[in-house]
């Protein structure tokens, strides 16, 4: 199976077309979407007791952005769940009702495909940060939350014994698996959210069946961003 793999749209419908052009290129069997499709404008540290008076105080209600999701499986995000908490569920569109409350993760033999935000982070370089630490089960976690490009091997044992190793990538250069080895897969972003967020669009191919990962639209000089908490 080969999976497509985007994350971290932030309601750039524009990008996300632009990414899914690319895509219909690479003869994917899959397309997976790791959250934050949408931008909560309400800051997380402002929800308690927030209250609004129409759908897009809270985020852009494009349904646009939902049909282009329409055929790929989704998890859900930090944006989503801080949207969830503000709209009761009489009041979301039913276009928007199932990106907001997909599941946490989507697992398959090989790999667990989430959003990351609820796991534990490391800072393993400057400015670049991974759940480094995190269990799961197969030969990869493939996250978003942090929009820097990274794959990480892990040693023998997880990340528990020895220091995980950075396993260099170039843009359309696939990189292989190793049979019993694992590792941590931060896709990068769809949004063009500016210089300190990385390269942007930046999105991934896994091939489960070849054990291949390809990053697309990644490359050098990615720059720092600042863990966001949910």
């Amino acid at each position: 199976m080969r999976h497509a793999v985007v994350t971290d749209i932030h309601g750039d419908t524009a990008g996300l077309r632009r990414v899914l052009r690319q895509v219909a290129q690479q003869n994917v069997d899959r397309l997976v979407c790791l959250g934050d499709v949408f931008e909560c404008r309400v800051g997380k540290r402002d929800v308690p007791g927030y209250e609004f008076s129409a759908l897009r105080d809270v985020f852009d209600p494009d349904p646009a952005l939902a049909r282009l999701l329409a055929d790929a499986v989704v998890v859900r995000g930090n944006q989503e769940e801080r949207i969830t908490r503000l709209v009761p569920g009489h009041l979301c569109p039913a276009w928007a009702r199932g990106l907001l409350t997909a599941p946490l993760e989507y697992t398959t033999p090989f790999a667990v495909y989430c959003h990351g935000h609820t796991l534990p982070w490391q800072e393993p370089e400057p400015g670049l940060w991974s759940p480094l630490g995190a269990g799961f089960t197969g030969t990869a976690l493939v996250h978003g939350h942090h929009h820097r490009s990274a794959l990480h091997r892990l040693p023998p044992g997880g990340g528990r014994r020895g220091v995980p190793q950075r396993v260099p990538v170039r843009p359309g250069v696939p990189v292989r698996l190793d049979d019993g080895a694992r590792y941590v897969v931060n896709v990068g972003s769809v949004t063009r959210a500016g210089p300190d967020r990385g390269p942007t669009p930046a999105w991934a191919v896994l091939d489960e069946r070849a054990a291949t990962l390809t990053f697309h639209g990644c490359g050098p000089g990615a720059g720092p961003r600042e863990k966001e908490t949910a």
